[in-house]
């Protein structure tokens, strides 16, 4: 999918994103607490409300076109119960229906033409009422199966988060897989790699099983920044005191071998920015075509040396791919271009995002950061 524009509201907190335009590359540049993540967890939480979430007290617009060609425009409301904090939510039974909020309505447009219509009273399909249904799920999720509805509830799918947060489980931070014999069975093509839902770094682990050709297309971009790395694998530990625990001789993990070091190094002892910066370029070469990819202070963890590397990486990616980034990192700004930016200002719980070109940015001699950094907009971005 491409998302073309977004207005979004939380009525539970009175946080509000006026109408935000985006590009195949838009780098959401602030202050700390403008409202930048914010922003990427909006898009997120309509992820989630398309697999059938009940988000308290939301309100949004949303324009994207889809893998297919076709126009949308999605619109809706949850009821609002009042300020339910996350931690509260996460708490509460999920089989207990009473609680979560009903929406209200719910509009979708497709190229133009009104499909669905939903008030409390019902849902209008192609102007047709439906069975009852639950007041909770959005149409995208009850319709999925539906022929019109059905590439949407999949896009949604394609919008993919990198905030290098560690995950929940200690085996998924260290990247074990414990299923992946079984799915190197299933996946055995670049194409049916792409299109799986498994992580970046199963997918990497399949691509090694089945496909070393294009695996050595990656670790030849991750040798170009690292260039003391002469060779790259992911296979069991090779533990010849025999004292690691079992499964790290039956699961693969990543290793890098360095020049002039006896030993590979597996990915737990690896630096987070070479790691990271290996996982960049993957998600680059094995996301599935139209995805989304939202970035979160893309410069964390990744050392000088590489940031300019990998954000050309990005730049210069020739697959059907769009960018939603955030960053405070000069070096990122830098290189990119400031036809790319929004600026994000907030006053009170509304926030703003305004294209550079507006504050006049990009029309003088200076670097167009240094005139980022004299903006009064970007250094005072927060109004009360």
């Amino acid at each position: 999918m491409y998302i073309k524009s977004l207005i979004y509201e939380d009525q539970s907190t009175d946080w509000k994103l006026e109408l935000i335009e985006f590009k195949p590359l838009t780098l959401l540049v602030g202050v700390s607490g403008v409202g930048k993540t914010q922003i990427l967890k909006s898009l997120l939480n309509l992820k989630e409300i398309s697999r059938g979430s009940s988000l308290n007290g939301l309100k949004w617009e949303i324009e994207f076109r889809s893998s297919k060609g076709h126009d949308y425009k999605w619109c809706g409301a949850f009821e609002n119960k009042g300020f339910i904090s996350e931690i509260i939510s996460e708490l509460e039974d999920e089989e207990d229906e009473k609680n979560k909020p009903n929406i209200s309505n719910e509009q979708l447009f497709i190229n133009g033409a009104l499909i669905i219509d939903r008030t409390k009273e019902g849902i209008l399909f192609n102007t047709i009422k439906t069975v009852k249904l639950s007041q909770q799920e959005s149409v995208i999720s009850l319709l999925k199966e539906e022929d019109q509805i059905k590439d949407i509830h999949e896009d949604f799918k394609k919008i993919l988060f990198d905030n290098n947060a560690s995950d929940s489980s200690r085996f998924e931070r260290l990247g074990i897989d414990t299923e992946i014999k079984s799915k190197s069975k299933k996946y055995k093509t670049l194409q049916a790699i792409r299109n799986s839902d498994e992580k970046i770094k199963t997918k990497l682990c399949l691509l090694y099983k089945n496909q070393r050709k294009s695996f050595e297309a990656i670790v030849n971009s991750f040798i170009d920044i690292f260039p003391h790395v002469e060779s790259v694998k992911i296979e069991p530990i090779n533990d010849n005191n025999k004292k690691l625990p079992f499964f790290f001789k039956e699961i693969p993990f990543i290793q890098i071998k360095e020049k002039n070091v006896c030993h590979w190094i597996e990915e737990f002892k690896m630096s987070s920015g070479m790691l990271r910066t290996l996982m960049h370029i993957a998600e680059l070469y094995l996301c599935a075509d139209n995805t989304v990819i939202l970035i979160d202070e893309f410069e964390n963890s990744l050392g000088i040396n590489c940031i300019n590397q990998v954000t050309q990486s990005i730049l210069e990616s020739e697959r059907n791919l769009q960018f939603i980034i955030t960053s405070h990192h000069p070096y990122i700004i830098n290189d990119m271009n400031f036809s790319h930016w929004k600026i994000v200002t907030r006053k009170g719980s509304t926030v703003t995002a305004i294209d550079a070109e507006k504050f006049g940015i990009g029309k003088s001699k200076h670097q167009a950061f240094t005139q980022l950094a004299n903006l009064t907009a970007y250094s005072e971005g927060i109004d009360s």
